[in-house]
């Protein structure tokens, strides 16, 4: 159990430090508002792609995947087909770059309700967390898509203030799953 335990663990370390090339690309886009739309878009796309690997991986590893990490498959195709289309995708426009970003926030947001809906069904102590990242999560990707804050700040920023926000709250999500790691591997057996 130790090994596993040992394992899970180094995949959240992994999961945290994908979240930092969100934060650090999430400023850059803040930083750097006037690079060109169609480098901004290539870089989400490229974000994106490198988190549905990750996905991958983490569904493939150590055969945790079919217990724990199942949603990740599903989660992980659709980071891959999300984050190719968005960097070879003719339509990169920066109006479509919010659009594009608003399927990662609504695929990843949809992956820490699962979590949460899982963790709630095991009456696991951090469930509310996780459930309330996760409706975060799917808001900002609705309000990346409708982008009410048009009059005043570019899109670019917008999805830099985003990228840093679920680059914070997947750390979050990251930290409890790798200091809880016994106690929801125990749930997953």
């Amino acid at each position: 159990m130790k090994k596993v335990v040992d394992r899970f663990r180094k995949l959240m370390l992994c999961s945290f430090l994908t979240s930092i090339l969100d934060i650090i690309v999430g400023i850059l886009f803040i930083l750097y508002t006037d690079v060109s739309t169609k480098i901004c878009v290539v870089v989400l796309g490229a974000v994106i792609l490198v988190h549905g690997l990750f996905y991958i991986i983490r569904y493939i590893y150590d055969g945790l995947g079919t217990k724990f990490f199942a949603i990740d498959l599903i989660v992980g195709v659709a980071a891959i087909i999300l984050g190719l289309f968005t960097i070879f995708s003719p339509l990169n426009a920066l109006k479509f770059m919010g659009v594009y970003f608003c399927g990662w926030l609504l695929v990843s947001g949809v992956e820490k309700l699962y979590y949460g809906y899982k963790f709630m069904k095991a009456n696991e102590d951090i469930y509310p967390l996780v459930t309330f990242i996760g409706i975060l999560t799917v808001l900002m990707g609705v309000l990346v898509s409708f982008n009410p804050f048009k009059s005043f700040m570019l899109i670019t920023r917008l999805t830099g203030l985003f990228l840093i926000a679920s680059g914070l709250f997947d750390i979050l999500s990251s930290m409890l799953f790798r200091k809880r790691a016994k106690v929801i591997l125990q749930i997953i057996k």
